[in-house]
């Protein structure tokens, strides 16, 4: 295998943390609806979540929204969003790595949701001080799992399929995405999480310094 030498983030999953955001956001737009999130809707909401891998990232979020709130998830989905837009936690591990990394291998950003959503959410964090180049929902006709996306950042930067690593946390628009495209994928999920048949990553890690033997650094 090739040391790679461009890592393309998806911002929602391998940058901030996708599931503290979700439920932060999840817990907001029951509180506005006069409902707590307690033990049983933590349960469900992980249940939901745990059961349903497969899903990309606006199916996974319609589902949560109808479970939760039936008939009127159209409506709740509205204060969701917007509670989504303000959480900007980063994964652990994210800043020291990219300082590890930072000016030795090309980073590319690319974001599930649209330019004016992805900056809010990343206002707060250092992450612009990585990413020279940036992708966004809006900047595609297409977007993900359509092997387009990827293939035209890689067009566009004059980038090597070969050595270019596609960093995710969801199956069904990232990784599938990487396959589509022939581009190879890092998959960042827990080990005990069972690899999956279609779509199969190049590498499963859970944790993004074990990359490091994967790039060339020196």
């Amino acid at each position: 295998m090739a040391k790679f030498q461009t890592l393309i983030f998806i911002l929602e999953g391998s940058l901030l943390d996708e599931k503290i955001a979700e439920q932060s956001a999840l817990k907001q737009t029951l509180k506005s609806t006069g409902r707590d999130f307690g033990p049983s809707e933590r349960l469900k909401y992980n249940s939901v979540r745990e059961n349903n891998k497969l899903l990309g990232f606006e199916d996974r979020i319609q589902l949560i929204l109808q479970t939760f709130f039936h008939e009127n998830w159209q409506d709740a989905g509205q204060i969701f969003i917007k509670e989504l837009q303000k959480q900007n936690r980063l994964n652990k591990e994210v800043l020291p790595f990219l300082n590890k990394v930072n000016c030795k291998v090309k980073l590319i950003l690319l974001a599930k949701e649209n330019k004016k959503v992805a900056l809010q959410r990343m206002k707060n964090t250092e992450l612009v001080n990585y990413f020279p180049f940036a992708y966004f929902k809006d900047d595609f006709t297409e977007k993900l799992p359509h092997k387009k996306v990827l293939t035209t950042i890689l067009q566009k930067q004059n980038l090597a399929f070969a050595t270019s690593l596609v960093i995710g946390t969801d199956l069904a628009d990232e990784i599938q995405a990487a396959e589509n495209a022939k581009i190879q994928s890092l998959w960042l999920a827990p080990k005990k999480v069972k690899m999956p048949i279609s779509p199969h990553p190049t590498l499963h890690l859970n944790k993004l310094n074990d990359l490091l033997f994967y790039l060339e650094l020196s």
